[in-house]
């Protein structure tokens, strides 16, 4: 029985010991880095900065001295004169130069001399340091080449009518071969068209070109264009060359006609002397005579410039021509056509005869 109860207890005693329960194991661990309180921050006056004071030197007054010639130069009474009117000099005290009775009166400066000249260099001054302002230029296009006779082109001419520059008037002249396109694809201006132009009078001395401005180009279809365009001698010089009359002998004519008559009037004097015949106022009113003469035409018209009819010219294009309102383009024949004939040599215009 012993044995019995022995047994019972120590089995429920190991029971007891498995059931028993103990209480969870707390750890406390740190989290964030520890970071010390932060201290309150209190704003700080700007400290003023040190003032330093410049000692001043004193300057000493200059004495003025006088100068007895500049004083006594002021105070010279001043005649002012004008020049367009007649009127009497007018004297004004060098005391007080606002009061004029004159208005052609200036006054004298000195300083306003020197600072109008002082301005005036300053101003030249001022002009070389400006740079010189050059404007941008943007490329474009010239359009459809097929209709436009570009600026800078040379047309050769042949004058119509002969030119004389003793008076102003027009003249014309006919180009001799057609005028193609900038491309070289269209004829715009068939052989044939007139060009009508104008010149001014009055050629200067020492010149020899006469200057003539072409104003309108007329096609044998009757297009009119307007060209604005000098005009210029075979090889692009401006204006026209020829022969230039300098009217010599209208020039040095009475020159000679008064040396002659008055040589001859002092080789009959002293025959006439020698003879015992006085004859002085038949001498002096001859040579009267000569010089009134000499005076009336001593009036010579400036040199003429004469050019005649058939001499090749030329006509410098000033201006782009565009032709694109008045013709169309349209295909006559397909390209392969063209090809063949180009390679056969074959130019000739294809016959429109319907044969049967």
């Amino acid at each position: 029985m012993a044995f019995i109860a022995f047994a019972i207890w120590s089995t429920s005693g190991k029971d007891n010991k498995d059931q028993r329960t103990y209480p969870e194991r707390v750890i406390i661990r740190q989290t964030n880095a520890f970071e010390p309180a932060k201290e309150k921050v209190e704003p700080v006056a700007p400290v003023p900065a040190p003032k330093t004071v410049l000692p001043i030197p004193t300057l000493e007054p200059v004495p003025e001295i006088e100068d007895k010639l500049l004083d006594s130069a002021r105070r010279a009474p001043v005649l002012a004169y004008s020049r367009e009117q007649d009127k009497s000099p007018v004297r004004q005290s060098g005391d007080n130069p606002a009061q004029s009775i004159d208005g052609n009166f200036l006054p004298l400066d000195s300083n306003a001399m020197s600072q109008g000249q002082v301005s005036n260099d300053e101003q030249r001054f001022d002009s070389l340091l400006r740079p010189t302002r050059l404007e941008g230029a943007r490329a474009g296009t010239l359009g459809n080449r097929n209709f436009i006779v570009a600026m800078g082109n040379s047309i050769p001419c042949v004058l119509e009518t002969a030119l004389a520059s003793d008076q102003p008037g027009f003249t014309s002249c006919v180009i001799d071969r057609d005028v193609l396109s900038d491309n070289g694809r269209v004829v715009l201006m068939k052989k044939g068209t007139q060009v009508v132009g104008e010149y001014r009078a009055g050629l200067q001395r020492g010149q020899k070109r006469l200057l003539v401005l072409w104003n309108r180009a007329k096609t044998p279809e009757g297009v009119i264009i307007t060209l604005a365009s000098p005009a210029t001698d075979a090889l692009g010089r401006s204006g026209f060359d020829g022969h230039v009359d300098r009217h010599w002998w209208e020039r040095f004519g009475s020159a000679l006609l008064l040396s002659i008559v008055g040589d001859a009037t002092s080789y009959a004097s002293s025959r006439l002397q020698n003879s015992g015949v006085e004859a002085q106022d038949t001498m002096s009113a001859g040579q009267q005579a000569a010089a009134i003469a000499v005076e009336k035409s001593i009036d010579i018209p400036p040199p003429t410039l004469n050019k005649h009819q058939g001499e090749i010219v030329s006509i410098f294009v000033a201006r782009d021509l565009d032709f694109s309102d008045v013709y169309r383009l349209r295909i006559t024949e397909p390209k392969n056509r063209i090809f063949d004939r180009a390679v056969l040599g074959d130019f000739k215009p294809e016959s429109k005869v319907v044969t049967k």
